[in-house]
C-alpha cells in the first residue's frame, strides 16, 4: 500500500479493542451475501471476522488482507473454521486459484489514495467475479465536502473493556483537506495492565473520498454496471443531497 496507511501491525493484536457487538454487521452483509450466492470474496478483511461469521453460516469465503499481522491474529481466531481461506494479499494486484466468486464486498477502498489504484483493484475483483456476480462498495466517507476541518482532540474508550487485565483507549484527531478530498485520522493507542506498565503506539492514516462521477466512471471501465445506489444500511435509495454514506451495487458486465 501507498505512504499513509496506518500503523495495521501494531493495531493487529488489539482488533477487537472496543467491545462493540457485531453481530447485526455480519449478519447484513451474510444476508447480502445470500442474493447472488454462498462463494465470496473479502478483501481488506482484517482478521476476517465477517468471513468466519458466513463460513459458519455455510458459506465458502476467500478472505485477505495486505497486513501479514493482520492475517496471523486471523488464523489463530479463525484458523479452524471450516470453508473459510484467509491471505496475506493486495487489493491493487491479486490472483487467487479459486471457482469464480458471486459476491465481493468492500468498506476501506478509501484506503486506496488515487483513483488509478482504485481501477487497479476494481480489476482484480471483477477477475474473480462470476458473469453477473456483485460487488458491494460501502465508501465509508461521504463525498468529498466543500470545507476543510481539523477537529479537537478526542478521546476513544471501549463499550467494554475486553482484555482481562488491561485498560485500553485512543486519542486522536481528524483532519479533512478539502482540497484534495482527503481525511487524516491521527491516533495513539494506550494499553494499560493492572501494575500500571503502558504499552502505546501511534496510528495515522489517510482516507481519499471520490466523487460520485469518478466512482461510476471507474466501476464502468472496470467492467461493472451500477445496480443500485444505497444511503445507508438500511438500503435506502441514495439521490444527490441524500444523508449518509453511498453504497454502490455492482454486477460484472456478461461478455
Amino acid at each position: 500500500m501507498e505512504n499513509h496507511m496506518g500503523n495495521y501491525a501494531e493495531h493487529a493484536k488489539f482488533w477487537n479493542w472496543s467491545g462493540h457487538e457485531r453481530t447485526k454487521e455480519f449478519e447484513f452483509w451474510y444476508e447480502y451475501a445470500q442474493k447472488f450466492g454462498k462463494n465470496v470474496l473479502i478483501p481488506m478483511c482484517a482478521w476476517g471476522e465477517t468471513g468466519a461469521y458466513m463460513a459458519e453460516k455455510g458459506m465458502t469465503v476467500t478472505a485477505f488482507d495486505v497486513t501479514p499481522e493482520m492475517i496471523v491474529e486471523g488464523k489463530k481466531q479463525f484458523g479452524n473454521v471450516k470453508g473459510l481461506q484467509l491471505f496475506e494479499s493486495d487489493i491493487r494486484d491479486f490472483r487467487f486459484d479459486i471457482l469464480p466468486v458471486d459476491f465481493c464486498y468492500c468498506t476501506d477502498f478509501g484506503h486506496l489514495l488515487n483513483i488509478e489504484d482504485v481501477k487497479k483493484a476494481l480489476v482484480c475483483i471483477n477477475n474473480h467475479l462470476r458473469d453477473g456476480g456483485c460487488l458491494v462498495i460501502e465508501t465509508g466517507l461521504r463525498l468529498p465536502d466543500t470545507k476543510s476541518f481539523c477537529t479537537p482532540e478526542q478521546t476513544w474508550h471501549p463499550f467494554t473493556q475486553v482484555y482481562p487485565g488491561l485498560k485500553v483507549w485512543k486519542t486522536g484527531i481528524t483532519q479533512y483537506d478539502a482540497d484534495i478530498g482527503r481525511t487524516t485520522i491521527s491516533q495513539i493507542f494506550y494499553a494499560e495492565d493492572n501494575n500500571g506498565n503502558m504499552e502505546t503506539f501511534s496510528h495515522e492514516f489517510c482516507l481519499q473520498s471520490y466523487t460520485y462521477e469518478e466512482w461510476i466512471f471507474a466501476l464502468k471501465e472496470c467492467g461493472f454496471d451500477v445496480a443500485n445506489e444505497y444511503s445507508n444500511r438500511e438500503l435506502e435509495t441514495w439521490q444527490k443531497g441524500s444523508e449518509g454514506y453511498l453504497i454502490f451495487e455492482a454486477v460484472k458486465k456478461s461478455l
